[in-house]
């Protein structure tokens, strides 16, 4: 319908990623207000922004207020009669006997329990000076204090031997003659005739074939008797 109106309604809902100071900011810029009457709009409840609105400016006020970080839906407007009965949800029906307690404890003096205060007796109690032994004299455990060596050691520079000349072990020089040695060209045999192992004696195999699929094998069959039980002691239920 063309003359169909609609209600902005805000819930308190913001574009995710938003921070809320600033989207409340910007609210404040956009309707002019003061900071307690757009706190209001915050209260979870759904608040009608905008009234009676055709559906092109109800879109335009709708994309404003998402640019500032706000969620509004569009909702059909109700008739001028129907203003005054209240929203549109239905109405839970409040419980006999109950009420919100003012903001504060939710007990009364009388109904708070009474705990009884509970007297220790502190007069063995003392504090010690600050740095001070725990234990007197007659509470430490006597014994000999044993004396644990304790090796010294030293850092030595870097790059220095960490063995001094006594500690070294000498090592047998090997006497090596290079004059003989050459490198061999590249693919030739290292090693000599003499220097190889001998090679493996030949191993014959014997002739194999592949049978074709589903042929007979050949494979022995063993001859088993039939197994032949008592059932002389079973009958079937029902019987006499």
């Amino acid at each position: 319908m063309a003359d169909e109106r609609y209600d902005l309604i805000f819930r308190g809902d913001i574009v995710l990623g938003q921070p809320l100071a600033k989207v409340k900011e910007r609210l404040q810029q956009l309707f002019k207000a003061d900071a307690a009457t757009i706190e209001r709009l915050f209260t979870g409840r759904p608040v009608a922004v905008k009234r009676r609105l055709d559906r092109a400016t109800a879109q335009k006020y709708q994309q404003v207020l998402q640019k500032a970080g706000a969620l509004v839906e569009l909702m059909p407007a109700r008739a001028e009669a129907d203003r005054g009965a209240g929203p549109s949800r239905p109405q839970r029906p409040a419980a006999p006997g109950l009420s919100l307690a003012p903001v504060g404890p939710l007990l009364k003096p009388s109904e708070r329990p009474r705990l009884t205060p509970v007297s220790v007796d502190i007069s063995g109690l003392s504090l010690r000076p600050a740095q001070g032994l725990l234990l007197d004299a007659s509470e430490r455990a006597s014994g000999e204090v044993k004396d644990v060596p304790i090796p010294t050691f030293e850092l030595a520079e870097p790059g220095e031997d960490l063995l001094p000349e006594h500690e070294r072990a000498d090592l047998p020089l090997m006497a090596v003659e290079p004059d003989d040695w050459g490198l061999a060209d590249v693919g030739a045999e290292l090693l000599r005739a003499e220097e190889r192992a001998p090679e493996p004696p030949p191993v014959a195999a014997p002739h194999f074939e592949v049978a074709p699929v589903g042929a007979y094998m050949g494979e022995l069959k063993r001859d088993r008797a039939p197994v032949a039980p008592d059932i002389s002691g079973l009958r079937l239920e029902g019987e006499g």
